[in-house]
């Protein structure tokens, strides 16, 4: 490390659109997922990575923010977000499509064999999933996915 220095900066706001949706913790309880936190961010980044095939986008005009116990849920939640101002209608697409985006993120987190627990072409760039999370996840309620088994 060449320095340290404390930052000052303004907030910065985007609004913009949104498609979120939260990870039963009993399925990650039941699958012994000790890190809650590092299996819902890499599931946000697969999500990130795989949404590109399902819309017309490019991985870099979304973002994504995941909590492992969001205040509103109370649950494990993933949040894909366009990251234009006012929205771009890539996540209002990747909503309309999500049993197949969803069920895709799930199935190549499943079939990952990686010792980061997820293939790094599902990843964001420059960014650094947890070891050892495990990623055994699934959506549900109004998404309609199962839980994998």
């Amino acid at each position: 490390m060449l320095g340290e220095v404390t930052l000052d900066l303004p907030p910065q706001t985007l609004r913009t659109q949104a498609v979120w949706w939260t990870l039963p913790l009993q399925t990650l309880v039941e699958r012994s997922v000790a890190d809650v936190a590092g299996c819902v961010h890499a599931a946000e980044h697969a999500a990130i990575g795989l949404l590109p095939l399902f819309t017309m986008c490019d991985r870099n005009d979304i973002g994504g923010v995941s909590m492992a116990e969001h205040p509103d849920t109370g649950m494990p939640t993933v949040f894909v977000y366009d990251g234009y101002s006012g929205g771009a209608g890539f996540t209002w697409h990747g909503y309309r499509v999500a049993i197949q985006w969803l069920t895709a993120t799930r199935d190549t987190i499943a079939g990952s064999s990686g010792s980061r627990g997820i293939p790094a072409r599902a990843t964001k760039p420059l960014s650094l999933s947890k070891p050892g999370c495990g990623c055994a996840w699934s959506c549900h309620g109004s998404l309609g996915c199962s839980k994998p088994g």
